[in-house]
C-alpha cells in the first residue's frame, strides 16, 4: 500500500476547484503521457508543480497563461494496485 496517499505526488489524480467554483480533475503524468483532453497533465507543468506535495483542503497558487491563479485541492487519489 502506498504511503502518503493524501498528498499529491507523481501519478496522483487531483480534483481542484478554481476561484469561479469550477471543478476539474487532472492526473499528473510523464511528459510523454500528457493528454489535456483526458485530464492528463505533465508533472513539469505550472499547475502540476504547484500541486505537488499539496494535500486535500490546501490552496495552491500558480502562474497560468492568463496570470496568477489560485485553486483549492478537493480530492487526491491514486490508481488502485489491488487485483
Amino acid at each position: 500500500r502506498r504511503q502518503n496517499t493524501e498528498q499529491v505526488f507523481f501519478g496522483a489524480t487531483v480534483t481542484i476547484c478554481d476561484e469561479q467554483g469550477l471543478e476539474n480533475t487532472y492526473q499528473i503524468v510523464g511528459v510523454d503521457e500528457t493528454d489535456l483532453a483526458r485530464g492528463r497533465i505533465s508533472w513539469v507543468s505550472p499547475l502540476a508543480r504547484a500541486l505537488l506535495k499539496s494535500r486535500e483542503g490546501d490552496s495552491v497558487r500558480f502562474q497560468s497563461p492568463a496570470g496568477w491563479r489560485v485553486v483549492e485541492v478537493l480530492t487526491v487519489g491514486y490508481p488502485s494496485s489491488d487485483p
